[in-house]
């Protein structure tokens, strides 16, 4: 498969945040998961779990609580507004004050007319959301002590609230109080706060508190069913099933802990709540629990997202961890200078790469360097505003990035002489107005001979000129009856054609000389992951979320023969894996080769070769010797598989022999968290 160099960069610092909320609709088959610094990010789960895109915290905000009403997202936190959230243009649409303090929970009714939220200052807070509108309506009665926890019944007439060592029962139509639960203390002095609760349709009230103990409540008498010691720790979360027969708890003790509404003989009819199963999984604190169907997800403090699937046996039980690694990336090269920019929350770094003598090695061997990494640019966002996406020309000449409002360009001068302390300088282009508005936009690139930046927003896609130290806007793509955001772009080579791709399967095909769209590939059932062109413009290789890759000849608007007669030969193994394909590149020495990457693998598709059998086992231990293994056996297949890093980060191609690979690993990322709940442990 031939020998590459690996430029393997671990300085990129990227620090994922703890999750917050989550929440889910089935409408769209999407998952929203907040995270501690405010930001939230938008899962496709017919895409097998697939992070479409990423919405940026506004300034000071937090997110305590999300709720989708079909396509429509609100989120409320300590702020004390309830927003509504612009998933196309990733930003606030609406936003309306609780008048009332910080809100730390919120729920809807049942018809979704309506949203509740739980304040600080003890109030139950109605907002009205149907029409396409989000607007105050009113607020309950006071009580004491602030309410953290709540949900609305099916039949939308009462609210259940949690507090400071009480439950509430409201009334919807009255606003006022009908029933108080009171809980017990641990301790004399101390508050028994609780986090997390709920109600289903036959009046059964499923508290959580920080006790550590779950409780089961009849809400209609008031009175307490059954009551378990479920953690040792808070119980910061809970979530019912859409049947109501088995809830799911955790907290800052970060055991799943589930219950079962089951009978208790076999001969009777009698039923009641029984604690079942326990899985340990996460690390730390969990502070979020939804159900996607079948499946209950989690997540909390260690950042990694898990998912179970309800139902299995024990012996046979499916679970999956999903780790912090953005599926859009936060790192860009300049191939021709071998310069990397990287991306962060509110700015960007240009580092230029270290530089060996040596031009071979043993498998595995760190090359002595010349000279190291050296950091050129840190640029910080103007006011600390977010930075949504970001580009680098391929001579390292022009650098753009976009917040929510605006696109900035720079120009670069590098004076690289003296490779230890290079002479930088920047200077911003000036922007007409046109070109400066960013509209939604969450993708950009240069072309090669960095006349022109490319920019895609919702519904179109704008081509800037860069001449004399200004950006104009050359021309805009308009797509009909399109509403959705691009999130994938990639440019020919010979900067002639664009392909960019949405979120409904759709991938395009534009001529930017001639400024006409020239044709769209066939759709397919799910999204693109990733995508790049040829060295000689003439073929779009795609990958696709269900690990499908797909090869177009541009010149005949079809598949290739390559992909037509290997399309239905990719190994079982192959198709069974989770991690999506987020990085692909064609060998700049070797068209027939398709570099290609996700979280764990870097792997080399040789299209000269033929494709394994469908049981082959392609990821045995060691499989990075797997090139010997096979040289041995006198068999060579298609696929070459690299499983020495992890987490990939990004993945390029350099015009020599060399890649860059951009890698945290998870022992990295574990060191950053903060300490766990300390538990006794057998023999320790």
């Amino acid at each position: 498969m031939g020998e590459f160099r690996v430029h393997h960069i671990r300085f990129y610092e990227h620090i994922p945040k703890a999750i917050h909320c989550l929440a889910y609709t089935p409408v769209s088959e999407r998952l929203a998961v907040s995270r501690s610094d405010g930001s939230i990010e938008i899962w496709s789960i017919r895409d097998n779990w697939y992070q479409e895109k990423i919405i940026p915290p506004s300034e000071g905000s937090s997110v305590e609580g999300l709720v989708w009403h079909g396509l429509r997202l609100f989120s409320a936190g300590l702020d004390g507004n309830v927003k509504e959230i612009d998933v196309v243009k990733l930003k606030v649409k609406r936003c309306s004050s609780s008048n009332a303090g910080p809100i730390w929970c919120l729920t809807k009714n049942s018809t979704g007319t309506q949203l509740a939220a739980g304040t600080e200052d003890g109030c139950v807070v109605l907002f009205e959301i149907d029409g396409d509108k989000l607007e105050y309506n009113r607020a309950f009665e006071k009580q004491e002590g602030r309410i953290m926890s709540i949900c609305w019944h099916t039949s939308e007439d009462l609210i259940v609230t949690g507090g400071i060592d009480n439950i509430r029962l409201w009334s919807v139509n009255s606003g006022r109080a009908m029933q108080r639960l009171t809980l017990g203390k641990q301790d004399k002095n101390q508050e028994t706060v609780v986090w997390c609760v709920a109600i289903t349709s036959d009046m059964t009230i499923i508290s959580g508190d920080s006790r550590g103990k779950t409780t089961f409540w009849n809400g209609k008498h008031g009175t307490l069913l059954k009551s378990f010691q479920s953690h040792k720790a808070d119980v910061l979360s809970l979530t019912v099933n859409q049947t109501e027969d088995v809830v799911y708890t955790s907290g800052i003790d970060p055991s799943l802990v589930q219950f079962d509404f089951t009978t208790t003989k076999a001969e009777s009819d009698w039923k009641m709540w029984v604690k079942s199963v326990v899985r340990s999984q996460h690390t730390h604190d969990v502070r979020a629990l939804t159900t996607v169907g079948n499946v209950v997800v989690s997540g909390g403090v260690d950042t990694n997202l898990i998912f179970n699937v309800m139902g299995d046996q024990e012996s046979n039980h499916h679970w999956r961890r999903i780790p912090p690694v953005p599926h859009s990336s936060h790192v860009s090269v300049a191939r021709e200078a071998k310069v990397v920019l990287l991306r962060y929350p509110d700015y960007v770094e240009v580092w230029k790469l270290g530089h060996t003598d040596k031009e071979k090695g043993e498998n595995g061997d760190i090359l002595p360097l010349r000279s190291n990494p050296v950091k050129l640019i840190q640029l910080k966002s103007k006011g600390g505003e977010p930075v949504i996406c970001a580009a680098i020309s391929h001579d390292a000449t022009f650098l753009a990035y976009s917040d929510r409002d605006t696109v900035r360009v720079y120009s670069i001068s590098l004076k690289l002489k003296d490779l230890m302390q290079p002479q930088v300088s920047m200077k911003r282009l000036h922007n007409s107005p046109s070109s400066s508005q960013a509209d939604g936009t969450q993708c950009m690139a240069f072309t090669r001979n960095t006349k022109k930046l490319i920019k895609m927003a919702p519904s179109q896609i704008q081509i800037l000129f860069l001449e004399n130290e200004e950006v104009e806007l050359q021309h805009t793509f308009h797509i009909p009856h399109h509403q959705d955001s691009f999130h994938l772009l990639s440019l020919s080579p010979d900067d002639v054609l664009a392909a960019v791709t949405d979120h409904q399967c759709n991938v395009y095909l534009y001529n930017l000389e001639t400024k006409q769209y020239i044709c769209n590939l066939p759709k397919y059932k799910c999204q693109a992951t990733a995508l790049s062109f040829s060295p000689d413009s003439t073929e779009l290789v795609v990958a696709y979320a269900d690990q499908m890759i797909y090869e177009f000849s541009v010149l005949g608007q079809e598949y290739t023969e390559w992909c037509k007669q290997n399309s239905k030969k990719y190994p079982d193994q192959w198709m069974k894996r989770h991690n999506k394909i987020t990085h692909i590149v064609y060998n700049p020495h070797n068209p027939k080769q398709i570099l290609l990457s996700d979280e764990q693998i870097f792997c080399v598709l040789d299209k000269s070769q033929p494709f394994p059998k469908k049981d082959a086992k392609m990821f045995h231990k060691r499989a990075w010797q797997s090139g010997e293994k096979e040289h041995k056996q006198k068999t060579v297949t298609a696929f070459h598989v690299c499983p020495k890093y992890k987490y990939i980060y990004h993945m390029d191609a350099l015009e020599d022999d060399w890649l860059v690979i951009a890698e945290r690993t998870p022992v990295t990322l574990y060191d950053m968290l903060p300490p766990t709940l300390k538990q006794k442990k057998f023999g320790i």
